[in-house]
């Protein structure tokens, strides 16, 4: 009986075909590729840069205030 695995080779040439012919198309958006000639796409591709940047950072300031508020509760307690 032959197994019929998901990475067959007509699988596998589809999967080729749409990486070699497609991702250099969306590729086209990135500034840094100089796809993104219009002064609106830099400025969202900032922008958006800049928020997926500061993410984290806010992140850890809000953890850090709910444990300092926690312990600040714990104490007048």
């Amino acid at each position: 009986m032959k197994k019929y695995s998901l990475f067959n080779s007509f699988t596998l040439f589809i999967l080729l075909f749409l990486f070699l012919f497609l991702v250099p198309e969306f590729s086209g958006a990135c500034p840094l590729c100089e796809g993104g000639a219009k002064a609106e796409t830099r400025t969202a591709y900032r922008g958006i840069t800049l928020l997926l940047a500061l993410m984290p950072v806010l992140g850890c300031i809000g953890i850090f205030r709910w444990l300092y508020l926690k312990q600040k509760n714990f104490k007048e307690k």
